[in-house]
């Protein structure tokens, strides 16, 4: 943790870099608008950005012949307290970790909102389940034909889905009446339709 604190802020430590990190904070952009924007050339950009990204405050993805830069914004939510005076053992920094373990996993499942195939890694799977489970409110009762139209807008194996709410304890059953259970378990780490 103390590793990580240290080169976000040696890298944000820089006039240029601050000045990219407010330009992606108005809008996503790409290395020459970036560099029109701010008055500097496209290689002095790249040169900031490949530093950005290895200090885990940008992301890039391609759009067409570009590669759009876009601020990680989960990232610039902690506080100095979490990256400094918080002596955590590195749980803030897991939490981060996992965070974005989340969101690519989501990114590559459920690019649009549904998951056409179904993760095989069981951390994988279960993220992908709580995903599609955040549609339902805690504490509430389902006929199973709501369960299944809930769960189809977003997998079309509403079947398997279901079973592994039910396995998980996330959801209960009876007489085809499923409640959602208003504290679920979500660490629990065991194969939900095995």
């Amino acid at each position: 943790m103390e590793r990580e604190t240290l080169n976000l802020l040696k890298t944000v430590a820089d006039e240029t870099r601050i000045r990219i990190l407010r330009a992606l904070g108005e809008k996503d952009s790409y290395t020459e608008l970036l560099a029109e924007r701010l008055g500097i050339s496209s290689a002095t950009v790249s040169f900031h950005m490949k530093k950005l990204i290895e200090a885990g405050l940008v992301d890039a993805r391609r759009e067409q012949y570009y590669t759009v830069y876009s601020l990680k914004r989960d990232v610039f939510s902690l506080t100095l307290d979490e990256l400094i005076l918080n002596n955590d053992s590195g749980a803030a920094a897991e939490a981060l970790r996992e965070e974005q373990y989340r969101r690519k996993v989501l990114k590559a499942f459920m690019p649009n909102g549904y998951c056409e195939t179904m993760p095989a890694q069981l951390k994988k799977r279960i993220i992908v389940y709580r995903e599609i489970f955040s549609r339902f409110e805690p504490g509430r009762t389902y006929a199973e034909k709501d369960v299944n139209a809930i769960i189809s807008e977003m997998h079309a194996d509403y079947c398997t889905v279901r079973r592994g709410f039910v396995g998980m304890g996330w959801m209960h059953r009876s007489n085809g009446i499923y409640t959602v259970d208003p504290h679920p378990d979500f660490d629990r780490m065991e194969d939900i339709n095995g």
